[in-house]
């Protein structure tokens, strides 16, 4: 388990379904609030379960916490790759500090990398790397 916890972050409350509560993909979370989700000791199982990079890895600088950056990174269901979630309030996130040095690290580690902001989709790939049909892009 890590040491760090999410305090005021809710980042991720606004991108995923929380079946427990039907909330739905892509809408805030009854729960957030300035001070972070107010159920948070009670949450159910699948806010539980959820961790992303920023939570995962100490080592992630204190500027990438998703509601600092405006980007939740978590691994795909297969770990072999990531899905970095951008605020769709922030559209440009990736493309600014620290956003852009994360995605430069992302792309370095982890093959294929998604990115999703709002309804926007896409797949980056390595160069030289095409796709095989088989990745696609969560939802």
């Amino acid at each position: 388990m890590t040491a760090r916890v999410c305090g005021p972050c809710t980042l991720c409350c606004q991108f995923f379904a929380v079946p427990e509560t039907g909330k739905p993909t892509g809408q805030w979370c009854d729960h957030c609030g300035a001070t972070g989700c107010a159920i948070h000791r009670t949450r159910p199982p699948s806010c539980r379960n959820f961790e992303c990079f920023w939570l995962l890895d100490e080592g992630f600088p204190e500027d990438l916490r998703p509601d600092l950056c405006g980007i939740v990174v978590s691994f795909n269901e297969d770990h072999a790759s990531v899905v970095a979630h951008v605020d769709p309030a922030r559209p440009d996130a990736l493309a600014e500090e620290p956003g852009s040095a994360l995605l430069a690290a992302l792309s370095g580690a982890f093959d294929p990398v998604f990115v999703v902001c709002g309804a926007e989709r896409v797949m980056l790939r390595r160069h030289g790397q095409a796709p095989d049909g088989d990745d696609a892009a969560p939802g």
